[in-house]
Formats: C-alpha cells, sequence, structure tokens
C-alpha cells in the first residue's frame, strides 16, 4: 500500500515538473518572439521624426517665400506681374540695387499671423548676383531674428539657380551653420545639401516643391543625424494652404549612431501623416504637429 502511494506521488511530482518545464520553455519561447516582434520606437525616435520634418519645412519655407517675394517687388523695377502671396500680406518688402544684383528685405517686424496661422517675426535679407530669375545667380540668405512660430533660424543658406523655364525652376540649395532655437531654449543645428525644382501653373496652388539631397546635424534632444532622401519629397502648395507643413510624398532615411528610421510620407494625400519604420521592420503611423 506505501509502495504504490510512494509511486503515484512521484508520478504527480513527475507530472507536474513537466508541466512547470513546459511552461517555463513557452514563456521563454514567446519572450524571445516578442523581442522580434515588438516595435523598436523610443520616444527620441519619433521626436527626431517630428522635429526633422518641422525643421526642414520652415528652412524651405523661407526659400519659397523669397522667390514669392521677389515677385511681389519686380513690377517696381520692371513692370512684372505681382505675386499675391498671401505669407505676404503683413510684410514690408524692400528692394535695392538692380535687376542684376541687388538685395531683398522682407520685414514682418515684431512679428504677425498669416492667414494660416503661422506666426512670423523679424526679417530675412537675401542679397543677389546677378537676375534673380536667370540660371547662373545666387542668393545669399541671412536672418535677422526671424522666427516663425517662435522657431528661430539662423544660418548661411545660399540658392544657386541651375535652369528656369515658363513651368520650372531648378536650383541647388546649401545651410551652412544651420541653428534652429525651439520655444522652449532646446537648439538644434543642420547643415544641407539639396536641389529643389519648383513646378509653377498658371493656377497658382497647383504649384509643386520638389527636394532631393541631404543633410546633417544634431537634433534638440542632442542626438546627431545624417538624412539621405530616397524617394524625392514633394511639397503641393494646395496642400499647405489647408495647413499641411511636411510632403505629400517621398521617403527620407534618417541616421543616428545604430539606429535607423525611415519616414514615409504618404501618395499625395494633404495631410500630416507620415509613417516611421525602424531597421527591425517595424512601423508607427505619426501625425506631425507644427
Amino acid at each position: 500500500m506505501k509502495t504504490t502511494h510512494l509511486k503515484n506521488l512521484l508520478q504527480a511530482m513527475k507530472s507536474n515538473l513537466s508541466i512547470l518545464f513546459i511552461g517555463l520553455s513557452l514563456t521563454l519561447l514567446v519572450s524571445c518572439n516578442n523581442d522580434d516582434t515588438t516595435p523598436d520606437f523610443s520616444s527620441d525616435d519619433i521626436e527626431d521624426a517630428s522635429v526633422d520634418a518641422v525643421e526642414d519645412s520652415y528652412f524651405d519655407d523661407s526659400d519659397d517665400l523669397v522667390s514669392e517675394a521677389f515677385t511681389s517687388t519686380e513690377q517696381d523695377l520692371s513692370g512684372g506681374r505681382v505675386s499675391t502671396d498671401e505669407r505676404l500680406i503683413c510684410a514690408t518688402l524692400t528692394r535695392t540695387g538692380s535687376k542684376a544684383n541687388g538685395s531683398l528685405r522682407v520685414d514682418f517686424g515684431d512679428g504677425c499671423t498669416g492667414p494660416r496661422g503661422n506666426v512670423r517675426a523679424g526679417a530675412i535679407v537675401v542679397t543677389h548676383t546677378g537676375d534673380w530669375r536667370n540660371a547662373g545667380s545666387t542668393w545669399s540668405f541671412s536672418y535677422e531674428n526671424y522666427s516663425i512660430n517662435g522657431v528661430k533660424l539662423e544660418g548661411e543658406r545660399t540658392v544657386t539657380i541651375v535652369s528656369t523655364s515658363d513651368t520650372l525652376v531648378v536650383s541647388d540649395v546649401t545651410l551652412v551653420g544651420g541653428k534652429i532655437t525651439w520655444p522652449d531654449g532646446r537648439v538644434a543645428t543642420r547643415e544641407v545639401n539639396r536641389r529643389r525644382e519648383h513646378e509653377r501653373h498658371e493656377n497658382h496652388l497647383l504649384d509643386r516643391l520638389i527636394i532631393y539631397g541631404t543633410a546633417s546635424g544634431t537634433f534638440r534632444n542632442g542626438r546627431g543625424y545624417s538624412i539621405e532622401i530616397l524617394e524625392r519629397l514633394i511639397y503641393r502648395r494646395a496642400c499647405g494652404a489647408e495647413g499641411v507643413i511636411i510632403p505629400v510624398s517621398g521617403v527620407k532615411l534618417i541616421k543616428h549612431g545604430d539606429r535607423e528610421l525611415t519616414v514615409d510620407y504618404g501618395d499625395g494625400t494633404c495631410d500630416n501623416i507620415v509613417l516611421l519604420t525602424n531597421k527591425n521592420g517595424q512601423s508607427h503611423r505619426y501625425e506631425v504637429k507644427k
């Protein structure tokens, strides 16, 4: 009787140990699988992608703003057409020199709010060598306490016109010593080497900006980065009028250390949504806000 009881007890213990072993094995297996499949997005990754998009759009906005300001003041020099860009409604434009060589000052004073809700302050001053509209001309930017939505921009920005036609202006854009100071006092740096294509149409809202090239610097959280545009970034002016501050399509790759993040801006839809994908292939949708 005792022998039978002992045998049953040993069998029960053996069964329980087997169940425990299987449970531990499954736990380890699930843990390993989770390590492989759980999205590896830190708050810094998401912030990097968002901040990069905003910084990019603000510098590109200054280029586009100057181009429209040149057009607005052309009438003073040659009787040409006048831009109706709403961003310039509250700016004071001062043009000096000639069509061949001169300067342009776009001054927003102590601050004014444009129709799209963006608040600009300070001034952008541009000197140009050569007719600003023609291939071979160069624009050199300086920012005088210039900010948009409280984000202050600095740096030596140069635009060189490569080619022009009635519908397309191609230019090379560089930014050296770029500095972005955010309202909370944090500072980012930026260097840019890109090509910019401006597709122009009779219906101004159909205009597109197409950008490709590289950038590098440090984000406001101190992380160094390098950026390569894998698929051309396309901005649509009509989408900008709806409050979209980022490209509507295109893909860029952001690298910092061993980390990589691909940012996909979509299929042309007017929105501020991006798809972030890390090097493990995990994806996350995120809305960029200015």
